[in-house]
């Protein structure tokens, strides 16, 4: 009795079929511009501005897609005299995720960074989420961290940021 009812269980664990949970994303953009205020922990004062610009690399409906982009960022580094390092940054961001029909993207940037006459390099990663608002219109928040090179520099800065976007 007990074997003959362990082999049905068992068999009915191969019979039982599974069926994956199906990612569905609207269709990508394919082009998103985005501009904004971050908050700059690092910063005197705090207050930074970002600006981006992203164009779809691949395009596939219900996929997680992946974008090129360039990133700018005008961290303030002091008030007297005011000082600010400005750092400009070309990369690939992946989506990663859609929570609730949210995408979650992981930017990964490099490039150049300068404030004044000092110049160096500069890399960049973080999370962004793209909220879809109305028309061709997007909340962009994130989260995010850069490091520069540049003396005079804050060197690793944390980066709170909140953009509003636009494409098709």
């Amino acid at each position: 009795m007990k074997k003959t009812l362990l082999v049905k269980l068992i068999l009915g664990v191969f019979v039982c079929g599974a069926n994956a949970q199906t990612v569905t994303t609207p269709q990508p953009m394919q082009n998103l511009y985005g501009a904004g205020l971050s908050y700059s922990i690092g910063g005197s004062p705090s207050i930074a501005g970002t600006g981006l610009y992203a164009h779809v690399l691949t395009n596939n409906a219900g996929a997680l897609n992946t974008y090129a982009f360039t990133a700018v960022d005008a961290l303030p580094n002091t008030l007297k005299p005011f000082t600010v390092n400005t750092n400009v940054g070309i990369g690939v961001a992946q989506q990663i995720a859609v929570i609730h029909n949210v995408p979650i993207y992981v930017p990964t940037s490099a490039g150049v960074s300068f404030s004044g006459t000092n110049t160096g390099w500069e890399w960049n990663s973080g999370f962004i989420a793209s909220i879809h608002l109305k028309g061709s219109s997007y909340l962009l928040p994130s989260v995010r961290f850069l490091k520069s090179s540049v003396t005079n520099g804050t060197g690793y800065q944390p980066i709170i940021g909140l953009l509003y976007g636009w494409g098709k």
